[in-house]
């Protein structure tokens, strides 16, 4: 791995460290007078740029002009055989662009986690990093040993978590803990370069980083482990939060954290002033999901959490299924179901969500309007591989090349599966799994 080892290039403050990335800067509080050009042709110059080029071009003159030409879209990062660099996709105009990779949170690491034009992402010794593509920026979290439920080690090779104060945590009471896999072990141990595949599920950030002091970082663990962790730039720390049922999925929305459960159950994160803790609040009842076990014990359908462009929460729910093929092979397939929450209060099944899209994968989940973007396909669901380990294992054993477990395109209305024509010759199976960004304009 490549690893920047240079004290000049590396600033540390409060556990943090910050780096000058390879575009340049737009200095946000200079004037930016609304050049008297017609959208159109603005919108002519903007997709003839190259992607650093278009970020920075919307910088300068979007903000200042009344019209929304510069909306943010979802481009989709591919694994890349160079990796001083990263290959973006845009699915909006179906355009690709490679990119410097930032050093070192860009260089074999793997992405847990894409909001607001950011990429969380993990090291092989367990580290977690903010970085974004678009600038080089980046930032380091706080050490997963700061927790507070694994063994001290002079070096971390090895983290061991304390299943008892662990969950004892999560469940709000000590033992018995009925049901848990690990609950009459000790410890469980993982490896270093095991965190971002077994331990890591998601990361979800409040807010950009680029202001100093302003921004929370919510990390899902893995449906085994199940709490949430949380920490912020003014806490050095990551706080473990209590969760019985276990988060799934998560958004920043409206300045505050929501989950869904592996239940189903939709809350609200508070975090306490004086003690720093988080808990939650439901916001909605319950919802209603077939769900069956897989053979280990893991969930078979996945859930996400997305918010709709009037606010509106929503819950989609992947449900994976096997197709029997003609002489006797099986094939990996998936539907879905989007579930919507009423102005009642209550949820309800549609399979028309109008002129949106969404977008989803183990990074991100999020909600895009359709109109000016035919390439986007109204009332559907775009969307990634679901987990980092059980990827990597499939790739090493050569028992799945399904091109669309890794990436596809479902249509609500009809219920067909396809590939993502926009990516054309580029589709084919990933490892690791491609994530989902919406540059953000620096």
């Amino acid at each position: 791995m490549g690893r920047n080892k240079g004290a000049a290039a590396r600033r540390k403050k409060a556990g943090a460290f910050v780096r000058k990335g390879n575009a340049p800067k737009v200095n946000a509080e200079a004037p930016r007078p609304c050049p008297s050009l017609s959208p159109d042709l603005l919108a002519n110059i903007h997709d003839r740029l190259r992607f650093l080029d278009r970020v920075a071009f919307a910088a300068v003159f979007a903000s200042s002009c009344d019209n929304d030409l510069f909306k943010p879209e979802p481009w989709l990062l591919l694994p890349c055989d160079k990796p001083e660099t990263v290959q973006l996709f845009s699915i909006a105009d179906r355009r690709g662009a490679t990119v410097p990779a930032p050093e070192p949170a860009l260089r074999d690491h793997l992405i847990v986690g894409s909001s607001r034009g950011w990429l969380a992402t993990a090291d092989d010794r367990g580290q977690i990093y903010l970085v974004n593509p678009s600038t080089g920026e980046q930032h380091e979290l706080p050490h997963m040993s700061t927790m507070g439920v694994f063994l001290p080690r002079t070096n971390y090779h090895y983290f061991s978590l304390k299943n008892e104060p662990y969950l004892t945590i999560r469940y709000g009471h000590g033992p018995p803990f009925h049901e848990h896999r690990d609950a009459h072990a000790r410890t469980t141990t993982y490896a270093a370069d095991q965190m971002r595949k077994w331990f890591y599920r998601k990361v979800v950030l409040s807010s950009s980083p680029s202001c100093p002091g302003s921004y929370a970082v919510m990390l899902i663990t893995e449906w085994r482990t199940g709490a949430p962790v949380f920490a912020s730039a003014d806490d050095p720390m990551w706080r473990l939060a209590p969760s019985p049922d276990g988060v799934e999925d998560a958004i920043h929305h409206d300045g505050q954290f929501y989950s869904v459960s592996y239940t189903g159950v939709v809350e609200a994160w508070e975090r306490d002033a004086d003690s720093g803790a988080y808990t939650s609040t439901p916001v909605a009842p319950k919802l209603a999901v077939e769900e069956h076990k897989g053979e280990g014990g893991e969930p078979s359908c996945r859930k996400y959490l997305a918010v709709a462009p009037g606010g509106r929460l929503m819950v989609v729910i992947k449900y994976p299924e096997v197709v029997k093929e003609r002489y006797g092979s099986d094939k990996w397939s998936c539907a879905f179901k989007v579930h919507v929450l009423g102005d009642d209060g209550h949820w309800k099944e549609t399979s028309d969500i109008g002129e949106l899209a969404l977008f989803v994968g183990v990074n991100t989940s999020l909600c895009v309007p359709t109109i000016g973007r035919p390439q986007i396909k109204a009332c559907c669901i775009y969307y990634t591989d679901d987990e980092l380990g059980p990827a990597e294992l499939r790739k090493h054993s050569g028992r799945d090349n399904s091109d669309l477990r890794a990436v596809g395109v479902y249509s609500l209305k009809d219920g067909t599966l396809k590939k993502m024509e926009a990516l054309g010759k580029e589709q084919r199976s990933f490892y690791p799994p491609p994530a989902w960004i919406t540059p953000s304009i620096p």
